[in-house]
């Protein structure tokens, strides 16, 4: 059986891993579309991930930017305007998640950039915080 840390380092790592690989791809390519999905990925895999380690359940959602704030901001060192902007983060990316999935919204350059940067923002903010 495997413990909480291991099943939280392991999504981390899936975060880290299509943020390497799919997002900056998908942003060579210029498919926005999936850049912005495969941001939006990386940030509740990044927010799961964490909450997973800290032994807090989560709910099955795609923004789990408030149940994050809440618990983890309670038990970590987060600054303050972090987290208010990791929240606003896992909130757009979510609302982005569908219209980017199913084509009813072309994302542009500039989307899918600050996507990427934003994702960025997420999981270094969480893997400082958790030392890795």
């Amino acid at each position: 059986m495997t413990t909480n840390r291991e099943q939280g380092e392991k999504l981390l790592r899936e975060a880290q891993w299509i943020f390497e690989r799919d997002l900056k791809i998908a942003i060579e390519e210029e498919n926005y579309n999936i850049a912005v999905r495969r941001a939006q990925e990386v940030v509740e895999l990044s927010l799961k991930g964490c909450l997973r380690i800290l032994g807090i359940d989560y709910p099955k959602v795609h923004d789990a930017g408030f149940v994050f704030v809440l618990e983890a901001g309670k038990k970590l060192n987060f600054k303050e305007n972090s987290l208010k902007e990791i929240e606003r983060i896992s909130k757009w990316l979510s609302e982005a998640r569908a219209p980017s999935f199913y084509g009813e919204k072309d994302f542009t350059s500039e989307d899918a950039k600050k996507a990427f940067r934003d994702a960025a923002f997420v999981l270094g903010e969480v893997k400082a915080v958790i030392g890795q």
